[in-house]
């Protein structure tokens, strides 16, 4: 969630446009198998929505472009990897995947415990 949190500001931040409110919110917390799902909406035209659990998660992106674009891309992340599908496949993932890579692993017990 936090990725795909991160990697939506950063998209709103880089084309300029304001801030978004969030229209529509509803978020199902991990369960005690480890099951969540989550999704929402904002006031410009990005929703997203995923689900998973230890094992892995799927989901689905859609924003609209600098461009005036809808654009749609899916993923899978699971032991291959995260893996964007769809007709575009925004560059800034690249650079995200990349620091991930490149930076320690998160102790996943440590996080879920505030």
């Amino acid at each position: 969630l936090f990725l795909v949190l991160l990697a939506l500001r950063l998209l709103a931040a880089a084309d300029g446009r304001p801030a978004a409110e969030t229209i529509y919110y509803k978020n199902q917390p991990a369960d005690a198998a480890g099951n969540y799902n989550f999704e929402f909406q904002t006031s410009n035209g990005i929703t997203t929505k995923a689900a998973g659990n230890e094992h892995g998660a799927v989901g689905v992106v859609q924003y609209v472009s600098q461009e005036g674009l809808p654009v749609t891309f899916t993923y899978v992340a699971d032991a291959n990897g995260y893996q964007p599908s769809g007709d575009f496949a925004p560059s800034h993932l690249a650079r995200l995947l990349e620091y991930l890579r490149t930076h320690p692993a998160v102790d996943e017990q440590k996080s879920r415990h505030w």
